[in-house]
């Protein structure tokens, strides 16, 4: 199991039952990231380093009810993280991103068409400067066969990209993944549905026995991985429930599902 994964197994939760994927559902994740290191004194020796690990954010995704004859299939989302340099810290600022993404409900997931607002809200001044409220600005975008088109309210530019694979993002892949209609191959991926990074895979990882809750658990996991990115690794219990999505530094654990 990846060694990051080793910070959070507290974080995680136990789900009896699987969600039908045809009816309407919420999925609801925590977010926690690991800031920096402390030392401790023990018997008059230091000891350490410890990671810091604290709670800073959320996601939660409604996926509304779908047909058989749907070929596309909508995600609404709302990602906030509030951010500070330090664990002890209070955050000083809080960042939002809500969405609403179109998306074919074949195996992958594939990126139709989307529209997203972003913005930064100040918490706390801090002693150099003050923060200020920035947006929200406004992005979308679409995809026609291969290619991607990406427009914000703040520019007249479009940006276009060229794929060369199926275009997922986070947020879809955890629905698609919970629907367990996830299969493995190259993907085109957009970070935050805005930053374009080219031919990543999905790679299955080893099955996992853990303890969630006091109760053993067999967990199956992927990871996407490729060029530009950190690793993400994606673990799945028995129902197909995505438990955990664990970064470099930042996890996010399943605490709610409901439907």
């Amino acid at each position: 199991m990846h060694l990051s994964f080793d910070l959070y197994p507290s974080y995680l939760r136990d789900f009896s039952e699987s969600v039908l994927p045809k009816k309407e559902y919420q999925l609801s994740y925590a977010i926690h990231a690991m800031r920096n290191y402390a030392y401790r004194t023990e018997g008059g020796k230091r000891t350490g380093p410890f990671p810091q690990v604290r709670e800073e954010g959320s996601l939660v995704l409604d996926c509304p009810s779908i047909k058989d004859t749907d070929k596309l299939r909508t995600i609404n989302i709302v990602h906030t993280r509030a951010w500070s340099t330090w664990t002890g810290q209070k955050p000083s600022s809080k960042q939002t991103i809500t969405a609403s993404i179109s998306y074919t409900s074949n195996q992958m997931g594939s990126l139709e068409n989307w529209n997203l607002s972003y913005q930064s809200e100040p918490i706390l001044p801090v002693k150099s400067f003050r923060y200020n409220k920035l947006g929200p600005v406004k992005h979308n975008g679409r995809s026609s066969g291969q290619i991607i088109e990406l427009s914000s309210s703040n520019s007249d530019n479009i940006r276009t990209y060229t794929a060369k694979n199926t275009i997922i993002s986070l947020y879809t892949f955890i629905e698609r993944l919970q629907a367990g209609k996830v299969q493995l191959g190259k993907v085109d991926y957009l970070d935050d549905l805005t930053m374009f990074r080219p031919g990543l895979e999905i790679v299955s990882l080893p099955d996992q026995t853990i303890e969630v809750q006091g109760k053993l658990q067999n967990l199956h996991g992927f990871a996407l991985v490729g060029p530009a990115i950190l690793p993400l690794y994606f673990w799945q219990d028995e129902h197909d429930h995505v438990l955990a999505v664990i970064g470099r530094n930042v996890a996010y654990t399943l605490t709610a599902v409901t439907s």
